[in-house]
């Protein structure tokens, strides 16, 4: 049971079970120069609203700082809000609503311990960012939540935002005290792909996003219950259709992708995976990537009509809110008379913003890039495509200057150009379902697309599998409470385009199964022109009990955290039944082994479902001598 508690000296508590788990402060900016601090302003009301107080502050400037401290549906909930005492409108693009540090008296042992690892979620995941368990340390960063936690015992404190319309939010260790978090609205750098300050907002009342906090015995149930917070908030993009199951032609193909490549791989799935288990209730799809504009449009059609009579769906690719053209006076398609110029986000002198990831922004509330972006799905619909992979969407929600005044921030933006993209594939408008995975996107605003890739390009080499794995140690929560299906990327099975060498077999095991434990996308991705690309798909990916699994959309929970990379073993109950993935990750092998009861499942006999070879734990734990990167999937027998 939480309780929050105000004290005399500008702060506030909140109590788990007679505990102070946190103290707590506010403050905030004005544009002006002004500044209000929870600590020195002087409390000028208080007042005991159901499960919680009303703190309001005045700072001798005149300004009024006003903390609302909940427990909605059990939950601890803290927001502050900026306004002047003469009633005359504030603007601000800075509010901090709680600054988090140890409790009073008898308080958690995370505040003391040197072993507290705190979580560091990136805003998005372009350019092969990955989350990281590290020591807090002074300016240490985690965008929009993080989680405190030691990873012997699993005690966690969590904190993270529950709104996402307005601000970027982020958990920041203060740089005067590294055991101080900060949570802000108004984050604006590197980390959020930023060259502008975050956007004012105005108003007699200025709100911050609210914050929620969490305390637990076990910081990955602290995970789930904070998705589930979120989702209570905004609800997911619901997909009432089946787990994807398909191809797509990025990695295997990419710019050398055409027409007679490509429907040589709808063939060749149709005539050898999908008889043999690689597919979902009989679905899959064929989907186009980026180079998908030089077959042309009659060719498009030809592979639409050859997919669809042989009970396949099409899939194809944008990047709505990223222009990567040379020329920006070249002419809007869909547009006439207009050039590219006129919808680039741009500063307040009028200048372009710098390329990001080798593409400018676009103006998401443009109402020619409405326009341009509206004629683009059309087609796609008009096609008869069902599926769309959309990139670089962080693009969308930098920081600029906006066509439409009332669109301050580039959050708001965001939020704005996602709105526009489901709504003009809604299947209430287009009358049948379509399909929308994020690729390249930031975390939140969630609710917009059926899928979210939790890593950045990923493909066949152990490095890869590593990398992906690591986004499950600490995204796996994230399936079916912020996005249905978390996407773990194409599935190399043999070479990529860009790798140097061939997969091994045990690296496209491995690779395979870190797929099918995600809960989401099933996507392969190799040049079936190759042999050995077929016979390696065809021996891996047509595993009926494995894509069983996939099919489950269940997310596998890890057995630990890893600090800045990825568990060896994670677990999941899958049709009643108790399963756990193992991972080998060197190239020259390892010993992997975990302890029933650490990983909470029983002892006793597994089964891989990859060889049907038995393991048998031993005085509780069980052991795996891996003689080179490679996965097992076991379910429990006996």
């Amino acid at each position: 049971m939480y309780c929050w508690k105000a004290a005399d000296n500008g702060k506030f508590e909140l109590y788990a079970g007679g505990v102070s788990v946190m103290s707590s402060y506010a403050k905030a900016d004005a544009s002006d120069g002004r500044q209000v601090d929870s600590r020195t302003a002087r409390l000028v009301c208080t007042t005991e609203i159901p499960g919680g107080l009303v703190l309001s502050y005045q700072a001798e400037n005149g300004l009024m700082l006003t903390e609302k401290l909940t427990t909605e549906q059990g939950t601890p909930i803290a927001q502050c809000t900026l306004s002047s005492a003469d009633g005359i409108a504030v603007e601000t693009n800075h509010l901090v609503p709680l600054v988090i540090s140890s409790g009073s008296g008898k308080t958690i042992p995370l505040w003391k311990s040197l072993w507290t690892r705190m979580l560091a979620v990136p805003y998005d995941n372009t350019m092969w960012l990955r989350l990281e368990a590290l020591p807090m340390r002074a300016g240490r960063i985690s965008y929009d939540l993080t989680v405190l936690f030691n990873p012997e015992s699993r005690e966690g404190l969590l904190a993270g935002a529950i709104d996402f319309d307005c601000w970027k939010n982020a958990l920041m260790c203060s740089a005067y005290d590294a055991r101080n978090l900060e949570a802000i609205c108004g984050v604006s750098d590197a980390g959020s792909h930023d060259t502008l300050p975050h956007g004012t907002i105005v108003g007699k009342e200025v709100s911050s996003s609210r914050f929620c906090v969490l305390f637990g015995e076990d910081y990955r149930q602290l995970l789930e219950a904070y998705g589930d917070v979120v989702k209570a908030q905004r609800p997911l993009l619901a997909w009432d259709g089946n787990t994807p199951f398909g191809f797509n032609s990025w990695a295997g193909l990419a710019f050398r992708l055409n027409e007679e490549l490509f429907a040589k791989t709808g063939r060749f799935m149709r005539e050898k995976l999908v008889p043999n288990s690689y597919h979902c209730q009989g679905v899959s799809y064929v989907n186009l990537d980026a180079g998908w504009s030089s077959i042309g449009e009659d060719g498009l059609q030809r592979l639409r009509d050859e997919q669809h009579a042989n009970d396949q769906l099409a899939g194809i690719y944008d990047a709505p809110f990223a222009f990567f053209g040379r020329d920006v006076k070249a002419e809007i398609p869909g547009v006439p008379g207009h050039c590219f110029e006129e919808i680039l986000l741009k500063d307040a002198s009028g200048a372009l913003l710098p390329r990001v990831d080798g593409a400018i922004p676009m103006d998401v509330t443009h109402p020619l890039w409405k326009r341009h972006t509206a004629w683009k799905l059309e087609r796609f619909i008009n096609w008869g495509y069902e599926y769309v992979k959309v990139d670089f969407m962080t693009h969308g929600g930098m920081e600029g200057v906006h066509a439409d005044p009332a669109v301050r921030t580039g959050r708001q933006a965001l939020n704005t150009g996602y709105q526009f993209v489901c709504d003009c594939l809604s299947p209430q408008r287009i009358g049948r379902p379509f399909f929308i995975s994020l690729s390249i996107a930031p975390l939140f605003p969630n609710g917009y697309g059926h899928a979210r890739r939790f890593s950045c390009d990923a493909f066949g080499t152990n490095e890869d599998i590593e990398y992906v794995l690591n986004a499950q140690t600490y995204g796996w929560w994230q399936n079916q409470r912020l996005y249905a299906f978390n996407d773990p990327d194409h599935i190399v099975l043999h070479r990529a385009f860009c790798m140097d060498r061939e997969s091994t077999i045990g690296e496209a095991r491995a690779r395979y199964t870190t797929a099918a434990i995600a809960g989401g996308v099933m996507m392969l991705s190799d040049d079936y022109s190759e042999a050995e690309a077929r016979k390696r798909t065809e021996l891996l990916a047509c595993n009926a009990e494995v894509n069983a699994v996939a099919a489950s959309r269940t997310a596998f929970v890890p057995v630990e955290s890893a600090d800045s990379f990825a568990c060896h073993a994670f677990t999941a109950q899958v049709d009643g039944k108790t399963c756990l993935a193992l991972f080998a990750l060197k190239a020259e092998g390892e010993t992997v082994s975990v302890s029933c009861a650490r990983a909470a499942i029983p002892e006793g006999v597994y089964r891989d479902l990859w060889t049907g070879e038995k393991y048998s734990s031993q005085n509780g734990v069980i052991t795996w001598q891996a003689k080179a990167c490679d996965a097992l999937l076991l379910v429990h027998e006996s």
